[in-house]
């Protein structure tokens, strides 16, 4: 046979028909299934730096008031920035109570209940009942910050669980 014969009975070539899109190469696999954890471990981690935002920003709140009033040593004041404070962190902990309306007595009833102690109704805590707006109130300022301090440990829970929200 010539040359020229031989040339004549080439065929072309056949390429091998395209993989299916499921047979991925194992590094492309092993790739994808990492980039889907770090997603994953990014979204838990935000997602619980942001379920403690509130309770941080609670503590932070309370060192201040505590050391605004190491500053000035201003008893009534103190006891008006522990009261704001308390309000401030129910409303944020308990949303859906109408905690904002409660004065007096039931707002005593409420800090125990959120507390599960009767510290506030009938210990030093009735300061934040409507005694605080009298003008001469004995105050004991360390009871009433560790008396804040154990409330916000309480419901520390809430203010975790609305941070998930």
């Amino acid at each position: 046979m010539t040359a020229e014969q031989l040339l004549q009975q080439l065929k072309d070539i056949q390429p091998p028909p395209e993989p299916a899109w499921w047979l991925l190469a194992p590094a492309h696999g092993i790739a994808i299934g990492l980039l889907i954890l770090v997603v994953v471990c990014i979204w838990l981690i935000l997602r619980h730096r942001r379920a403690n935002y509130k309770a941080g920003l609670a503590e932070q709140a309370l060192r201040h008031i505590s050391a605004s009033y190491e500053r000035d040593q201003d008893a009534h004041r103190l006891a008006l920035a522990l009261s704001k404070w308390l309000r401030q962190v129910s409303l944020l902990a308990f949303p859906g109570r109408q905690v904002e309306s409660l004065c007096g007595k039931s707002w005593l009833l409420f800090l125990d209940e959120s507390l599960g102690d009767d510290a506030f109704s009938s210990g030093q805590g009735r300061v934040f009942g409507n005694l605080i707006y009298a003008q001469q109130v004995n105050l004991d300022t360390a009871q009433l910050l560790a008396l804040c301090g154990q409330w916000l440990a309480a419901v520390k829970p809430q203010l975790r669980q609305r941070g998930r929200d």
